[in-house]
């Protein structure tokens, strides 16, 4: 029986001197190494900075949304506040404290020549034309409507005492 010859491999140990030197940096692995470092830290700045500006930001909407709930509740209180000053007690006590008095009887006034319809003027509107644009009034007729209203205006400030 014949064995075939059985080859080993040949190891080539090296020296700690030999692999030293075979993991020393060139140029260019160390500038390839500064390159990721710069750019890695470039990239962690900016995710640093856009951090913080996330918490400044959420910050100032705590602090906004606890001022609007202040405000909110004085605007509350001053509500209250103004309820309270309204009530119809409080007004009765304030005009009593004023000399006002409550009136026993009622007295209507009747007023003479009113127009049927107020208008802003007192004057009534003249009429339309059929393109519905309104007519001026004449102005004989202003003149004595103003005439007597000065009329009623003079003998109203003569009975005032």
């Amino acid at each position: 029986m014949k064995t075939d010859p059985v080859y080993l491999p040949r190891v080539h140990i090296r020296s700690p001197a030999e692999l030293r030197s075979s993991m020393r940096f060139t140029g260019k692995t160390m500038g390839l190494f500064l390159l990721v470092l710069l750019l890695g830290s470039l990239i962690g700045s900016f995710y640093l900075n856009q951090a913080s500006h996330t918490a400044a930001a959420g910050l100032e909407v705590l602090r906004l949304t606890g001022e609007r709930e202040r405000w909110r509740q004085d605007s509350a209180e001053l509500r209250k506040r103004i309820s309270q000053l309204e009530s119809l007690s409080n007004v009765r006590r304030k005009a009593e404290a004023l000399g006002f008095v409550e009136a026993d009887t009622v007295e209507y006034l009747g007023v003479d020549n009113l127009p049927s319809e107020p208008s802003d003027a007192g004057i009534s509107a003249s009429p339309s034309t059929e393109d519905g644009h309104l007519e001026e009034p004449a102005s004989e007729e202003l003149a004595t409507w103003w005439g007597e209203l000065m009329a009623r205006f003079e003998s109203w400030m003569s009975t005032r005492p």
